[in-house]
């Protein structure tokens, strides 16, 4: 029988990483861990960069997606025009998920102002935990000696 201890609390950052525990599991006696969310936070200026269709930042993150579309012929643009084509937002840039731990980070970390960083993305999740990891910084270090405890074992 699974046992699942859901917990969406931030434990700790390793450079600019900061990990969010979802949830600890038990599904046998042999089969324990525990799962993250892990965000990076977007600089304004990277954001703006990304955001603005002309720019090599842009170019940089959708060239393969054009690329793709004119191997499959469904695109005859230029990059820059398929860029400008696309009308895209935040979250076809950035990986929104997590979304809903934004608020709770910006709480721990004040210094990750909205204005400052704008968005959070997404860049890793599911098993990311280990127990030799080296952290800058903790938040939860009870929480992280759970985490411990079962992905030592």
């Amino acid at each position: 029988m699974r046992k699942q201890t859901n917990y969406n609390q931030l434990v700790g950052r390793i450079g600019n990483e900061y990990y969010f525990c979802d949830y600890i599991f038990e599904q046998d006696t042999d089969f324990k861990g525990a799962t993250a969310t892990v965000l990076s936070p977007v600089p304004k200026e990277t954001y703006d960069d990304i955001m603005d269709p002309e720019s090599d930042a842009a170019k940089d993150r959708f060239e393969e997606l054009w690329v793709e579309s004119v191997k499959s012929g469904t695109t005859e643009l230029g990059l820059l025009d398929y860029i400008a084509e696309l009308n895209y937002t935040a979250d076809d840039c950035f990986d929104p998920s997590g979304y809903d731990l934004w608020d709770s980070l910006r709480e721990a970390v004040p210094s990750l102002t909205e204005d400052d960083f704008p968005v959070f993305e997404c860049i890793g999740g599911g098993r990311s935990f280990r127990p030799d990891m080296e952290w800058d910084e903790i938040y939860n270090p009870e929480l992280w000696a759970k985490i411990k405890a079962v992905e030592t074992k």
